[in-house]
């Protein structure tokens, strides 16, 4: 979901909605984390080394199958999406690339399963987001 149209939905949520009201905000995309994986390297340019650049990781002993957000009452309320899911992957990367440097070292970030005991940051590096410096290689995570 497009952070614009998240905006947009407090702002629905504050002028229209009554107060203890339980709303939830959400798109009408269901993406596997393969494809949101697929799609980011496709966007940064790299299709041609796909399978270099994404690694499976075991699941997490706790995860979760899915996540489903029913955004009906607050469709009700005259909000909706309208940042297409494609489209505003595209501008969020082009945002983040254009504005890189205001983020410093991202490594810990981008570690799939942080655990006690494993380094922060170990095996993942970011220039496929522009960064400068480094190795041109970057590790996408994804599901199968």
């Amino acid at each position: 979901l497009y952070v614009e149209d998240v905006a947009r939905a407090f702002e629905v949520i504050l002028h229209k909605a009554n107060p203890g009201m339980i709303l939830n905000i959400g798109g009408n995309n269901e993406i596997s984390n393969l494809e949101v994986a697929k799609k980011l390297i496709e966007i940064l340019g790299f299709q041609d080394r796909m399978d270099e650049l994404i690694t499976f990781v075991p699941d997490r002993k706790f995860n979760d199958l899915r996540y489903t957000i029913n955004s009906g009452k607050l469709e009700q309320l005259g909000w909706r999406e309208e940042m297409s899911w494609e489209d505003g992957l595209k501008t969020t990367v082009e945002w983040y690339k254009k504005y890189t440097d205001r983020f410093g070292n991202i490594d810990d970030a981008l570690v799939a399963h942080p655990r006690i005991g494993v380094a922060p940051g170990a095996g993942v590096t970011n220039e496929s987001f522009g960064r400068k410096g480094g190795q041109e290689r970057a590790t996408v995570l994804g599901d199968n």
